[in-house]
């Protein structure tokens, strides 16, 4: 940064910034669209009429200081993100200063054209939070798709949300109660949780995971989107429903039970919790169906159908039986959760050239009222598994004792 630049930037900070900002962002130009971004973030005074003039004065000059020592280091692509709308951006190596608005127009073209769900404009912290938005309140091209698939998914679950609130009434004394099990990231329940706040919709949620980073990861990502009703906990699947910490968070029975990339028999956990349990709805993404896999492995390949698909090949060659695994498990549960009493339907919620995990099962309890495993019809399903040389997880859950019992 030459003193010319420092000097020009000197005389219209004051200007510009006298009500304060959030963050300035120094970054290194890149040479391409799949380049890892460097970086470094300074925290501003915060933004408003509230914000002190001798603070701001005092964080003009930091701000200046910080300008110079990153242009030094190459990071010359300098960004002040005043608020969520409004953005200064200056190349520290010429100090041209220029005023950024995010008018419809360009939030338009942020959006990819279309109108989106969570807009950037209005989602702003959000998106930064899950890693969408940089920093510096933009939306690179490597980001881009993942932008437009959980818009996609959000307006995917919100048929599910929707059938809960008719039949009952949310309010904030009696919200939406929602349990994420083996959260993770929490990934899906942050994305549920933004398009319930957008539509006003009254939320509380609660995750469990057995990993302690993760749990406190998802804390730290709902303080800083500032969502409220969201709690997360340490918990294994079996312990979560029962769990005092659960029914405190959520102040009630569950409306929808949510399992995301559970990995392989995971997944059937948290489907025999949300059946036992009554769950009105389901969102359920499945992840890594290994183990009917290796039950497929030992079945004799040449035996007649329908024990064995009509197509040897499928049990004979690793790739196509492990594809088959995964169809024929997702399946199962599919039938298994119409057997115990639920309307179902699969969707994709991500091209498959992104992953081979991109199922959605949504599943609606047909009837009100106690859970009751005598009417379940699970012969069929047993007798279908029993043919095909396979005993899968969820179906032994179901046929046995409840969990605890």
């Amino acid at each position: 940064m030459t003193k010319a630049s420092r000097g020009r930037l000197r005389r219209a900070l004051p200007r510009k910034l006298s009500r304060g900002w959030e963050r300035a962002v120094f970054a290194a130009p890149q040479s391409g669209a799949d380049d890892e971004p460097r970086e470094q973030v300074l925290e501003g005074p915060g933004a408003g009429d509230e914000v002190d003039e001798a603070r701001v004065a005092a964080a003009i000059e930091a701000l200046l200081d910080a300008a110079e020592a990153a242009a030094a280091d190459g990071l010359t692509k300098q960004t002040i993100v005043v608020d969520d709308r409004r953005r200064l951006t200056y190349d520290a190596r010429h100090g041209h200063l220029k005023t950024k608005t995010l008018d419809a127009a360009t939030a338009r073209k942020v959006m990819g054209g279309k109108e989106r769900l969570f807009r950037p404009d209005r989602s702003a912290a959000f998106l930064r939070a899950i890693g969408i938005m940089n920093a510096d309140g933009t939306i690179s091209t490597r980001h881009a798709r993942k932008y437009k698939q959980i818009s996609h998914l959000a307006e995917l679950c919100r048929p599910t949300w929707e059938r809960v609130a008719k039949r009952r009434e949310l309010t904030d004394e009696a919200p939406l109660r929602v349990l994420d099990l083996a959260c993770g990231n929490a990934y899906l329940s942050f994305v549920i949780a933004e398009a319930l706040r957008l539509a006003e919709v009254p939320l509380r949620l609660h995750g469990v995971d057995v990993r302690d980073d993760l749990i406190a990861r998802a804390r730290g990502r709902a303080a800083e989107i500032g969502l409220e009703g969201l709690s997360f906990a340490r918990a294994t699947i079996a312990a979560a429903y029962a769990a005092a910490e659960t029914r405190d968070a959520l102040g009630g029975p569950p409306d929808i039970i949510v399992a995301l990339h559970a990995c392989d028999t995971a997944t059937d956990e948290a489907l025999e919790l949300a059946i036992r349990s009554g769950a009105p709805a389901i969102l359920c993404v499945p992840c890594c169906q290994h183990e009917l896999a290796g039950q497929l492995a030992a079945v004799d390949a040449s035996a007649p159908p329908p024990g064995n698909p009509a197509i040897p090949a499928l049990l004979g060659h690793g790739l196509l039986r492990g594809a088959y695994a995964d169809a024929l498990t997702d399946a199962i549960r599919c039938e298994l959760l119409t057997a115990c009493g639920y309307q179902v339907d699969v969707v994709e919620f991500v091209g498959s050239e992104h992953t081979a995990k991109n199922l959605l099962i949504r599943a609606h309890r047909r009837r009100r009222g106690a859970v009751d495993p005598a009417a379940w019809e699970l012969a069929a399903v047993a007798d279908a598994c029993a043919r095909m040389g396979v005993s899968p997880s969820l179906l032994r859950r179901l046929e046995g004792a409840p969990r605890g019992a």
